[in-house]
């Protein structure tokens, strides 16, 4: 409230209104964000009792290699790594999870 007058300033207002769109960019981004989930096959179960992620990192790229021909030797090679992926070679966990079971 603007100094001691008992009623809200311009300045009040404008914090107000930045207050409320950084909640809405908040809550718009948390509805719209792509999901992220890997199905639930043998091979990403066994990756996801790993606790160490380098040791995971290493299990999800047996599979999902940058290039085909190093997943060509693959048993159940998945997609490969695109290139404009943002995380290569990091912490693969970090952003995909397991799809929730089903009821």
């Amino acid at each position: 409230m603007g100094k001691g007058t008992g009623r809200f300033g311009v300045r009040d207002f404008l914090f107000a209104a930045v207050i409320i769109a950084v909640v809405s960019l908040v809550v718009f981004l948390s509805l719209t964000g792509k999901k992220r989930f890997i199905s639930r096959t043998q091979a990403h179960l066994a990756a996801a009792e790993i606790r160490d992620k380098t040791a995971a990192d290493a299990v999800c790229f047996s599979c999902h290699a940058e290039d085909a021909v190093a997943v060509a030797g693959a048993e159940s090679a998945g997609p490969t790594l695109p290139e404009n992926h943002p995380l290569r070679k990091k912490n693969c966990r970090q952003c995909h999870r397991l799809e929730p079971k089903q009821p």
